[in-house]
């Protein structure tokens, strides 16, 4: 995966690499749990209308990087959209983060648990 989920006390990390990291310019980002609105999983559906920032964007693929749709700014990393953890946030550089995970149910479960008022 491009991109390592490490979760610490006060903030999940993103740890970025390979062609997402290339693509996004950036080699990680920090969201303080307190900034996540709500987390999930499911089907992510990317908004056609979305402009690439910085980013890779293959038709029925691949999608990384940061994109912007009707004012909101995403960073987005995976190949599978069923197969994703969203973040909603508050107060932080980006409103929705998505990413791929092997065990996307698990992940949910675990930053949930650090962010006591989800």
């Amino acid at each position: 995966m491009s991109v390592q989920v490490i979760l610490e006390n006060h903030e999940v990390v993103l740890k970025i690499t390979g062609w997402t990291a290339l693509a996004s310019l950036r080699k990680e980002i920090k969201i303080p749990y307190a900034s996540i609105k709500n987390v999930q999983t499911g089907n992510f559906d990317f908004p056609w209308g979305a402009v690439k920032r910085a980013g890779i964007s293959v038709p029925y693929g691949y999608k990384a990087g940061n994109f912007l749709h009707k004012g909101q700014k995403y960073f987005l990393s995976f190949h599978d959209s069923t197969q994703v953890v969203m973040l909603d946030l508050k107060d932080s550089e980006f409103d929705k983060v998505v990413i791929q995970s092997q065990a996307p149910e698990e992940l949910v479960d675990l930053i949930s648990k650090n962010c006591s008022y989800l």
